[in-house]
């Protein structure tokens, strides 16, 4: 027997996450240098050479931030579940959330500081990639930020 998928199914999954999903942001974080003047690069510590700088407090790196929202569809966990696995128990992750499968979406994974949901920070646990008969969407397990 062969198993045949519709044709349209990450447009079906695609609209059942329209319908329910909610918007999730991921925060990325780079670092520009401190371009103040009289303060440079230590190469030595990484740091600035004018401890004093109002600019950048004399790290010389200034972290910048970058959002990406995205459609998701949220499933809460609890913190304190444990799974059994072979080598013991797990702590489940906090939030589960399926976002659809775009190159946009696994550059912003790459670099993803944290992740925020009504107004709570979660970091990334795991991913699991999904679809047939090509993936079309991402399975993020998600764990609150202390």
């Amino acid at each position: 027997m062969v198993i045949t998928f519709p044709e349209n199914t990450e447009d079906t999954i695609d609209a059942i996450r329209e319908a329910i999903g909610r918007n999730i942001t991921f925060v990325t974080v780079s670092s520009i240098a401190c371009t103040a003047s009289g303060c440079g690069l230590d190469p030595t510590t990484n740091t600035g050479i004018n401890s004093f700088c109002v600019t950048c407090s004399g790290l010389y790196w200034i972290p910048t931030y970058s959002n990406y929202s995205v459609k998701a569809h949220i499933t809460w966990g609890n913190a304190d579940v444990l799974n059994w696995v072979t080598g013991g128990q797990l702590i489940d992750g906090d939030c589960r959330v399926q976002v659809k499968y775009t190159p946009e979406l696994l550059a912003e994974l790459e670099s993803t500081e944290y992740v925020t949901i009504d107004d709570k920070d979660f970091e990334i646990k795991s991913k699991i990639y999904r679809g047939v008969p090509e993936l079309n969407r991402v399975l993020i397990d998600l764990i609150e930020r202390e």
